[in-house]
């Protein structure tokens, strides 16, 4: 029979564990039904909102209708994608203060069908493999937002990398005031009409619009960019660009010092004076009329044997290795391994603006080497065929100018006596210039093809764009929420079964039964090995937690009984 002692102690425990079960149920009662903190361990946060999202989401005036048009049991992988969509929707209305409301719809009839494609969401093919059998089925995945008497729409969700961008973007549209961009015209370079017509697409959160630089630069402008001009400013257009930037405007230089010729069978850069280091050198950077080539490159393709193309390293489009410290500025900002083709050299001189910070954000690899000459060839060739010059690097690629500057037209004021009456000899307030010594990856040859107009298939090249903007025109919203990506869980899709079901669509498509049937027999073997996989974290899960929960039990109890006859009383 038990003693009162063991009764008492019995008695204890039961209590404690009921009490536990009691937290435990009031907890998960509070989480459900009350707002609660999220926490992300992910390192980059890619499962919660970034800080302009949520900057975004709080401030709202004014309700924001959120509609998801999800067909149900959709193939892989978008029956992932709906879950995905979901728990992202869910962090923006938990950071709205209840002034986004989220509501997802099934069109399974006439009616919310309808309501679909009157909000411009259109039903779309998949091809699905069920029962061994490759068959199409139609579905909808796409949102739409509603604030006030506007709308605007993503109508087909390929996945959800970038989708957060799309959607804060989305509500900055509905609910912001666009800031202007002017692009200095005249110059040869490439224009909104040609040239940035990608560009153009992609920020939308902006009017760009071109400027005439012998004219007085409106200071209202966000920024002005100066874009792979190809002939010399004059010294009026200089002083009013000194000016506007005198005056508290941001400047953007992309490229001016080499020209390129891509369309000819052996493309070749062609050295240029575009004046714009007359500019630049008063404010600490000069743009050198070299080009950088890297071992550390992309590729090209080449001809090769028997007419066939081959790709082959590319020296003169170096692929950017940054340091953490340069990951960190709000151009590069978590970027991995942008590409920076046919780039110019920066020489960079501290001392020649001495109020303010010049940071060199990118450079090339100490593998690389300066290319000159009047004409530089740029063709493909087999590795062995480029010379490393003399000229080593590292070099400055990209510069960031933050501080106070002097102007570039204006002696400083000595001794009480100058000639610069009225003139500005500083800017009146904290500026930011960036040079770049290339344009190129702001021009539609090398932006990214859009995957539809409200989703932009986003890059290290696009994203590297945007940013500048951003960070020029002192909108930083968006520039964390470009360096996040969302992939799917390798246990949910296996790369052997998603290679398989490829494989069975693609001889679908072709009409070959018997490549259907041995990719469905691949199929077969690789959901099996799937399935096995499942299993053994399905029975780690079940079993193997307890077994350990049991163990450290068993270790505590012989631990504590071990203690118990070693004590003298």
């Amino acid at each position: 029979m038990p003693s009162k002692t063991q009764r008492r102690a019995a008695g204890e425990s039961l209590a404690f564990l009921l009490s536990i079960g009691g937290i435990l149920v009031l907890l998960n009662v509070l989480v459900a039904y009350f707002p609660s903190p999220r926490v992300d361990f992910t390192r980059a946060n890619l499962f919660s909102l970034a800080e302009g999202s949520q900057a975004v989401a709080s401030n709202l005036e004014d309700r924001l209708e959120i509609t998801a048009y999800f067909t149900e049991n959709l193939p892989p992988p978008f029956n992932a994608t709906e879950r995905q969509v979901r728990d992202l929707l869910a962090e923006y209305a938990a950071e709205s203060n209840g002034d986004i409301v989220v509501r997802f719809v099934n069109p399974e009839d006439e009616e919310t069908r309808a309501a679909a494609q009157e909000d411009g969401i259109q039903a779309v093919a998949h091809q699905k493999i069920e029962d061994d059998q490759v068959a199409v089925v139609e579905g909808y995945r796409g949102i739409v937002l509603k604030y006030l008497d506007s709308s605007k729409t993503i109508p087909v969700i390929q996945d959800t990398t970038g989708l957060e961008y799309t959607i804060t973007s989305a509500i900055k549209e509905l609910t912001g005031e666009r800031k202007t961009v002017g692009i200095v015209t005249g110059h040869g370079g490439p224009s909104l009409e040609r040239g940035l017509r990608k560009l153009q697409a992609v920020a939308r959160l902006y009017d760009l619009r071109g400027v005439n630089a012998a004219e007085e630069i409106d200071q209202e402008l966000a920024a002005l960019l100066i874009i792979s001009p190809k002939t010399q400013f004059s010294e009026q257009e200089l002083r009013n660009i000194d000016r506007y930037v005198m005056r508290g405007g941001s400047l953007g230089v992309f490229g001016g010092a080499l020209t390129m010729d891509l369309e000819t069978g052996a493309p070749e850069a062609e050295v240029l004076n575009t004046t714009l280091n007359d500019l630049l050198s008063k404010w600490g950077v000069t743009i050198q009329p070299k080009m950088v080539a890297d071992s550390q490159c992309s590729r090209a393709p080449m001809q090769g044997p028997l007419g066939l193309q081959v790709l082959v390293p590319y020296p003169p489009i170096p692929v950017l290795q940054l340091d953490e410290e340069q990951r960190e500025h709000p151009v590069m900002f978590r970027l991995a391994s942008p590409m920076l083709p046919f780039a110019a050299p920066l020489e960079v001189d501290e001392s020649a603006a001495t109020e303010a910070t010049l940071t060199s954000i990118a450079d090339s690899s100490v593998n690389s080497w300066a290319m000159s000459g009047d004409k530089i060839s740029v063709r493909p060739r087999r590795p062995e065929e480029w010379a490393m010059s003399a000229d080593l690097g590292p070099f400055s690629l990209i510069v960031a100018i933050e501080g106070i500057l002097p102007s570039a037209f204006v002696e400083p004021v000595s001794d009480g006596q100058s000639d610069n009456v009225g003139a500005m000899v500083m800017s009146e307030k904290e500026v930011r210039v960036l040079v770049v010594g290339t344009g190129m990856f702001l021009e539609d040859v090398f932006m990214p093809e859009s995957r539809g107009p409200s989703d932009p298939q986003m890059n290290a090249a696009l994203a590297l764009a945007l940013n500048a903007i951003d960070w020029l025109a002192a909108d930083s919203d968006l520039i964390a929420i470009r360096a996040k990506t969302v992939e799917d869980p390798a246990l949910d899709i296996p790369d052997s079964v998603l290679a398989a079901e490829t494989s069975a669509l693609a001889a679908a498509e072709e009409g070959n039964q018997a490549g259907i049937e041995e990719a469905l027999e691949s199929r077969k073997a690789a959901i099996k090995s799937w399935d096995g996989k499942k299993r053994a974290y399905r029975w780690a899960n079940t079993i193997g937690i307890p077994v350990v929960v049991a163990l450290f039990g068993l270790f505590r109890w012989r631990r504590r009984t071990a203690k118990k006859k070693a004590l003298k009383i």
